[in-house]
């Protein structure tokens, strides 16, 4: 169902029992906050968007941000697909990579709306990405759970390189935990390029619970059960999140110092695209021929005390 005086609004609103979602399509199809009211509790199961951050539109101070037609970085923003050398700008300053694709820095607009459910979508017309594309996000709040779906489209007429993810954002308390089980994870250069991938004690203090405070990283893990568990126990809140194939990696972020966290599913490995011009396998990039789509999905629940 269609509504012409909703499509115009800036921050989308969807209610659902005792949970609220708020999407800004404008500042690249950003979630701004997600959180739950009861007579006990009020809590933002991702970290809300503060007044200056709404103010300046800046993806990085949202809740959670696309990652299309890529996840992560790309390095030196440079790589070759099926012959074609493909630079892209650097748009991340002072980073020397290319990262998270475009959606998260280009307006979406509006397409559909109903009580439980918001549609959004951008058109990416070829330039430095030689290779045009549709993608669409579906938002679904039933209750207090929230399914999110990531479909692109490849609209040209060539076979493109393809990845997909989501970038959500969690509050940091005290005795907030990750728990999730993974293999290996992918140790980074200092330019948190990966490395090398590797049975590391970090896959055990995930797989018990890692207390976010107890280790600063940003890597990348394979071998991932699709399943992650955020809890924090000042709240007696939990969050289970669930994700279908393709995404099949999870990126840890946990920053020293600061007030958030991240846990980010995505399909494929950072710099996928250099490995599959290498010949490489494990990494997660797909070729996209022209009218084929490729989706991601997740979905959060929350679990309170």
């Amino acid at each position: 169902m269609y509504f012409k005086k909703e499509l115009k609004e800036k921050v989308v609103s969807l209610h659902s029992g005792t949970a609220l979602l708020q999407i800004i399509p404008e500042t690249g199809g950003c979630i701004s906050r997600y959180s739950l009211t009861t007579a006990e509790h009020s809590i933002d199961l991702l970290r809300p968007v503060s007044h200056a951050g709404k103010a300046k539109q800046d993806p990085l101070e949202m809740s959670c941000f696309p990652l299309v037609p890529f996840s992560n970085r790309i390095r030196n923003g440079q790589f070759s697909f099926q012959g074609q050398e493909i630079k892209l700008p650097l748009n991340f300053a002072p980073e020397v990579h290319s990262i998270h694709g475009h959606g998260w820095k280009v307006p979406w607009t509006l397409t559909e709306k109903s009580e439980d459910r918001v549609v959004i979508e951008y058109s990416y017309p070829a330039d430095e990405w030689p290779f045009s594309y549709l993608v669409r996000q579906v938002f679904e709040l039933r209750d207090s759970g929230l399914t999110l779906t990531l479909q692109i489209t490849n609209t040209g007429k060539t076979a493109m390189p393809v990845g997909l993810g989501f970038h959500p954002y969690f509050v940091r308390t005290p005795l907030a935990t990750i728990t999730t089980k993974t293999e290996k994870m992918w140790v980074n250069d200092a330019e948190n390029m990966p490395l090398s991938l590797e049975k590391v004690p970090e896959t055990e203090l995930l797989n018990q619970g890692l207390l976010v405070g107890q280790q600063s990283m940003d890597n990348l893990f394979s071998g991932w059960n699709r399943e992650v568990l955020i809890s924090w126990p000042e709240w007696r809140a939990n969050l289970k999140i669930t994700a279908a194939a393709p995404l099949d990696y999870l990126v840890v972020f946990t920053p020293a110092e600061e007030e958030y966290f991240c846990v980010e599913p995505v399909s494929h490995v950072t710099d996928a695209f250099n490995m599959l011009d290498r010949g490489e396998s494990g990494h997660g990039a797909k070729k996209l021929l022209p009218g084929e789509s490729f989706e991601g999905k997740v979905c959060f629940e929350a679990e309170l005390d």
